[in-house]
Parts: structure tokens; C-alpha cells; sequence
């Protein structure tokens, strides 16, 4: 079910860089003329291949893949809570930015997906070693299908500064919006001495809480396509979010076989909290930009 929903996403991604190509297609040379900033030229031809380069404020609209990086609590590789414990992973993101009046200033927009395996091994390690009963042993994914993954997507808007010299610009992003959750599930079992079994099964859940981005880019214009700019990008955001969730804790006691006085039993506990997310972004993309010097 998580794979049909990042084919999904991505899919849905794709879509919208489809869409958002073909409006800014609007703002072209071939849209323009009237009040469009970008008029067309009298002679309905498109400006040479050797026209300078950018020297005004241009937007654009792109997809980016690449690391994402747990930084702060979220990476913390110690602690018996919930939370933490998250591994390198995957980012990808398409965006848009769009000027506003020739200037320097415009509106940004970001929707992204993020992955980062919960290191549950680690986490057992953890109990295991500061468990102040030595004949217990904890050991991790006790159940089948385990989520242990933390998978996020973001739905976010704000404002961007961009300031372009020659073939480059640099853009500046400030935004704000949602972040989508599903949480990792924490399954881990120990077993004592006399080989009586608990299983411990923190449920998965899907919060969604406010978060914020910032982050700079570089965008540097390699080939004209037709009337289009492509143009290659690296971006870095730092993405947080302080998510608040509340989920269900299964606990399951199993006797050994040989213990004549245990009973087998089953609780569910409420378990909720707040949860730090914080993701340093280094991604790679290539894109469209349209405004500028054309």
C-alpha cells in the first residue's frame, strides 16, 4: 500500500510539472502582446539563439531529487521514546516560482516527498544495553509487514528572492504549509530467562502538522528548447516540523511452556506525544524558466 502511494505521488509530481509548463507557456513570446510583460517581437520570430543572457528576474518551474538528511532530534541514535532513529534517505520535489512585476520578488510554491527508514535495530540495541534486567533480551520487527519508515510529503507556499547574474541565479525561499505523515512502527519483543515472550507493537499512524522551509538555490540556464529555457538546479532547504500524533501500543505476554502459572493476555495502550522532524534537503533537478531577458 506505501509503494502504490509514492508511485502515486510521484505521479501526481509529474502531472502538475506537466501543467505548470503548459501556464507559464502562457507568458511566452507567442502569449504575449497587450499588457503581457513579455510582448511579442515585431517580427514574429523568436529572439536569436545569441541574445544576451538573463540579466532580469526570472521564475521557473522544476523537479528536484536527492538526499534527505534527519538533522537534530530526528537523527538521534539514542533514547527508549518514541521518535528519532531515522536513517538517510530520499527527497524529491517539484516547484514553481513566479515573479512578481519584473522584480526581484515572487511567490514560491513546493510539493515534496520525503523518506527515511527508522532504524529499529538500533533502537533494540539501545534497550538491550541499558536494560537493567540482565536477563532480558530485546530483539526488533516481531511482526510481519513492519512500517518501519518514515514517509512524508509536504504541501507548502511562501515567498522567493531571486538575483540572477548572467547565466546564473541564485533564488531564496521562505515558506510555510502542511506535512502529511505516516509514522514508523516500532515492533520489538524481549524475552527473559525463563523464556516467557512480550511483544511490544507501537501502531503506525498519519498526522499531518504545520511545517516550514528555508533554502537557496542556484539555477544555471544550459540550452533553449524551442521558446523555453532549460536550466539545471541544485537546491538546499531545511524543512521542520513538530508533529503531534497519537497512536495505539499492543502488548502481548506469552508464557513459556513451562511455566504452569502464566496466562496469556493482550492490552492496548494510548500512547501520544510530540515528535521533532527535521530534514536537511540536498536535491538535484533540471527545469524550465521563463521571464528574464528572453
Amino acid at each position: 500500500m506505501n509503494i502504490l502511494k509514492r508511485k502515486a505521488g510521484m505521479l501526481i509530481l509529474f502531472s502538475a510539472f506537466v501543467c505548470a509548463c503548459s501556464i507559464t507557456s502562457a507568458q511566452d513570446y507567442y502569449g504575449g502582446g497587450g499588457g503581457s510583460w513579455r510582448r511579442k517581437p515585431a517580427n514574429d520570430q523568436p529572439p536569436p539563439k545569441d541574445a544576451k543572457q538573463n540579466s532580469e528576474p526570472s521564475g521557473y518551474t522544476s523537479i528536484n531529487i536527492g538526499l534527505a538528511d534527519p538533522v537534530g532530534s530526528f537523527a538521534n541514535s539514542f533514547g527508549a521514546g518514541y521518535g528519532g532513529y531515522a536513517l538517510s534517505g530520499l527527497g524529491y520535489h517539484f516547484a514553481f516560482a513566479i515573479p512578481i512585476s519584473h522584480s526581484n520578488f515572487g511567490l514560491a510554491f513546493m510539493f515534496g516527498g520525503y523518506n527515511n527508514q527508522y532504524d529499529l535495530n538500533n533502537y533494540v540495541n539501545y534497550l538491550a544495553n541499558t536494560n537493567p534486567y540482565p536477563n532480558s533480551i530485546e530483539y526488533g520487527n516481531v511482526s510481519g509487514g513492519v512500517n518501519n519508515v518514515y514517509s512524508e510529503s509536504s504541501i507548502l507556499g511562501g515567498l522567493y528572492v531571486t538575483y540572477p547574474i548572467g547565466r546564473l541565479s541564485i533564488d531564496g525561499r521562505l515558506m510555510a504549509g502542511v506535512l502529511l505523515n505516516s509514522l514508523p512502527e516500532q515492533a520489538y519483543g524481549t524475552v527473559d530467562s525463563a523464556n516467557n515472550q512480550t511483544v511490544y507493537d507501537l501502531q503506525t499512524t498519519y498526522p499531518t502538522s504545520f511545517a516550514v522551509d528555508a533554502g537557496i538555490g542556484l539555477r544555471c540556464f544550459i540550452a533553449r528548447l524551442g521558446r523555453r529555457q532549460l536550466c539545471a538546479m541544485v537546491n538546499v532547504d531545511y524543512l521542520y516540523s513538530n508533529v503531534s500524533y497519537t497512536t495505539t501500543q499492543v502488548v502481548d505476554y506469552t508464557p513459556s511452556a513451562n511455566n504452569p502459572y502464566g496466562n496469556y493476555y493482550e492490552s492496548y495502550n494510548t500512547i501520544s506525544g510530540h515528535l521533532p522532524i527535521s530534514l536537511l534537503n540536498i536535491t538535484f533537478g533540471l527545469g524550465y524558466q521563463f521571464g528574464g531577458d528572453e
